[in-house]
């Protein structure tokens, strides 16, 4: 756990460029010329921003989006780019001149600068972390959400991708995972929780025995969890494996409390606890000490 929390945390990414040195590798690259272009960006599901770019001339081909994607990764610079952006665009706009351009649109009009988009969004996920805290703020809530999916049938399953039914506290976070978005904890938590999930083998057949194992290992879970150390999110069955989707905020819980309570309760030896964060697909903590690594796509 402890491993994989400080690979968050210590990543490396590449810094912002100056907008003229970005504009000119992007006009040199691509051949489109984003030195006078607007830029609006706004939030949209799973906390993702959307940004806009307004290309004076711009036809509206698909290459000029994905050079406006390819400058908005430089002007903001990876980390933000790979865990805050979602998509981007370019909309062509009137290339300009002398003569006044009568209606044009509201959202461009709106728009900034290309040389404020940084600072457009660290003010936006600014705003978003005040409402934010350690976690996400309808967890502790009574109200749960149910989804029915509809996997296909395969020799094995990575993540979730088994899951036929799943009940949970945060749907948004849910539905945000399950879609296999960029997938980022700092996005639903502004105090350091990380989104893990407990996987493990269900191989019976039987619904009502799965049902009851399921709730073996969550009230196993759920007491050995104190508020301060994290909480069971959500629940969930597969074709294969059971799952309980957890927020952990102390990384030291999980050795010292989670996993022997798991152990305790009987879980068998094809168990791990995963994580919901993109960056950290490849990690896993194993259940038992001689766990089979789980399987990936």
């Amino acid at each position: 756990m402890h491993q994989a929390l400080n690979r968050l945390l210590s990543a490396r990414f590449a810094a912002p460029v100056a907008v003229a040195v970005a504009a000119t590798r992007i006009h040199r690259e691509s051949g489109f010329d984003f030195g006078r272009a607007r830029a609006r960006a706004g939030f949209a599901r799973g906390h993702l921003l959307e940004v806009v770019v307004y290309l004076p001339g711009g036809s509206g081909a698909r290459a000029e989006s994905e050079a406006a994607e390819a400058l908005v990764q430089l002007l903001v610079g990876e980390e933000l780019f790979e865990r805050w952006i979602g998509k981007v665009s370019a909309t062509p706009t009137a290339r300009g001149g002398p003569l006044t351009v009568l209606n044009t649109r509201t959202e461009e009009q709106a728009a900034l600068p290309i040389e404020r988009l940084l600072e457009t969004v660290h003010a936006a996920i600014s705003g978003l972390q005040l409402g934010l805290s350690a976690l996400p703020s309808d967890a502790r809530a009574d109200d749960w959400f149910a989804f029915e999916l509809a996997p296909e049938p395969a020799s094995d399953y990575a993540a979730q991708d088994d899951l036929v039914f799943c009940s949970t506290r945060t749907p948004e976070l849910k539905k945000s995972f399950l879609r296999s978005e960029p997938f980022f904890s700092g996005r639903f938590s502004n105090g350091g929780a990380l989104f893990a999930y407990l996987k493990y083998e269900s191989p019976e057949p039987d619904t009502a025995f799965r049902l009851a194992e399921r709730t073996r290992f969550e009230a196993a879970l759920s007491s050995s969890l104190s508020p301060a150390q994290g909480l069971v999110l959500g629940v969930g069955l597969g074709i294969r494996y059971g799952y309980i989707d957890l927020a952990v905020t102390d990384p030291d819980c999980v050795e010292q409390r989670l996993l022997p309570a798991l152990r305790a309760a009987g879980i068998g030896r094809r168990a791990w606890l995963l994580f919901c964060d993109s960056e950290l697909e490849q990690d896993y903590v194993p259940v038992h000490s001689d766990s089979p690594p789980p399987y990936r796509r």
